[in-house]
């Protein structure tokens, strides 16, 4: 695997912290149109797209892209027409995306836009969210919260962990154009990020920047987080193909330590597939409650329609997923009792040994205990003039005992394979 895909939050969290990240396509009132990036959003974009967006280090905090090659503007921000905005909220930019929104609308809906995202009720059963938000008496915006996740591929690359996140975005119609702010991503998941992933769909092609489009639609804004959905849901079931494999590997271990440290992985992989499909249901749970009481959803076919089919994919893909969550549940449970058996084996193989040991150790010494407790007795001495063996004689003793010790034991055992050998075999 590329180093650069290695790179996450902890070791680089300057490729997602440095400057405030977002993603412009506008089109100007003489009908072109342009693509602006900054932070996490360019950089990223230049690392997936570097034929359309070769990187360059040009020193601006943003990348004016326009569309038609022959057009250059001055003041990219002027002029505007039509826009899709997308942004992703860091806690530290959060002024200078104020300051983008302020070139784009009056200053007054930029205020409300973003002081409406600490008040985003996070929640599926939430109904605060489906009302239109109010700017003043005459101003009122309508808005959609979705929920999307990221799991990273690993390409088969086991020996990374599997990771898993999930944030929270707000979709405003705009009329002239639509705004889409990704919540920040919580400290407790920042471990879970990994380069170029930041939870927030990467998947537009050349044609995004090299080819006019319909700027600033509303079905389409709508529909990003939830192909970002599904796509992840592709992910998954090729992590889980992937994981499958493991346990089998596992039971043909011979090595119970190295077994039960996979095992231990794998349990915890398991658990982060399963809650994957956990928060994937409350996406199209959450989808579904939207479909049908919120006002931007309800009020447009085209959006409620599009919701309504995405629910139906998604529920069917769940359902099967969690099949699949059911058979690794017992394939692991089969793998943990095969883990057991090799560690019960080699426990019962390393006590048979010392038995084995300890039993040739007493048979090999226990005639030169003998003589030297006969030698050590005081009755030997007693007469005067009695020749007492000297330290080399009973040493010299004790090793011819143990010799012809060892040499018994050798024959009765040679004797004994001999026996079983000949033992007739029962039928």
């Amino acid at each position: 695997m590329n180093s650069s895909y290695s790179k996450t939050y902890a070791s680089d969290p300057q490729l997602w912290d440095a400057g405030p990240s977002f993603l412009l396509k506008c089109q100007y009132t003489d009908g072109t149109q342009a693509v602006i990036l900054s932070g996490w959003h360019r950089r990223a974009m230049e690392f997936e797209n570097p034929i359309v967006l070769p990187p360059l280090d040009d020193g601006e905090g943003h990348r004016y892209c326009p569309i038609d090659a022959h057009t250059h503007r001055e003041d990219p921000w002027s002029g505007i027409d039509r826009y899709e905005l997308e942004v992703s909220l860091d806690g530290a930019h959060d002024g200078e995306i104020s300051s983008l929104l302020d070139k784009l609308m009056a200053p007054a809906v930029a205020h409300a836009l973003m002081a409406s995202m600490p008040e985003m009720i996070q929640r599926v059963s939430a109904n605060k969210t489906n009302v239109p938000l109010q700017v003043d008496d005459d101003t009122w915006i309508t808005y959609v919260d979705l929920l999307t996740q990221n799991l990273p591929a690993r390409s088969g690359d086991t020996s990374e962990p599997l990771r898993a996140l999930h944030r929270w975005c707000r979709i405003f119609d705009m009329g002239n154009g639509t705004v889409t702010i990704y919540q920040r991503v919580s400290p407790d998941q920042l471990d879970n990020l990994r380069w170029p992933h930041n939870g927030i769909w990467l998947n537009r092609g050349q044609g995004y920047f090299t080819e006019p489009s319909d700027v600033g639609d509303i079905v389409e804004a709508f529909s990003i987080p939830i192909k970002y959905e599904q796509y992840n849901l592709e992910n998954w079931r090729i992590e889980f193909e992937f994981w499958e494999n493991e346990p089998f590997q596992i039971m043909i271990s011979d090595d119970s330590e190295e077994a039960a440290q996979r095992l231990r992985r794998a349990q915890r992989e398991i658990g982060v597939l399963s809650q994957f499909v956990t928060t994937a249901f409350l996406v199209s749970r959450n989808l579904e409650r939207r479909s049908k009481v919120n006002e931007l959803v309800t009020g447009n076919e085209a959006l409620r329609s599009l919701a309504t089919r995405k629910v139906a994919e998604l529920k069917a893909t769940i359902e099967e997923y969690r099949r699949l969550l059911e058979r690794a549940s017992g394939l692991l449970a089969n793998t943990a009792q095969s883990v057991q058996a090799v560690a019960n084996q080699e426990n019962a193989e390393a006590a048979e040994r010392t038995n084995t040991f300890l039993t040739f150790a007493s048979a090999v010494f226990f005639v030169p205990t003998l003589i030297i407790s006969f030698f050590s007795m005081s009755i030997i001495g007693l007469n005067q003039g009695e020749h007492l063996p000297s330290l080399w004689f009973v040493l010299a003793l004790c090793l011819a005992s143990v010799v012809v010790a060892i040499g018994v034991l050798v024959v009765l055992r040679h004797q004994l394979r001999k026996s079983r050998q000949k033992a007739p075999r029962r039928r």
